[in-house]
């Protein structure tokens, strides 16, 4: 419990002193990251089959 408290007190320090061009930063890895697996997934599917399942 106090972990999880010292750990929103630090982001919310990070991000007075940091602004947010850190967290957009990481937006931007994952989003990348997002456009990269839905190329994969595209790629994989061979037959249009989407997966059995």
């Amino acid at each position: 419990m106090i972990k999880k408290i010292f750990f929103i007190i630090l982001i919310i320090v990070l991000v007075i002193l940091f602004g947010t061009w850190p967290l957009s930063i990481l937006s931007k890895v994952f989003e990348y990251i997002g456009i990269a697996l839905n190329w994969l997934a595209g790629a994989l599917n061979f037959f249009g089959w989407n997966g059995i399942v």
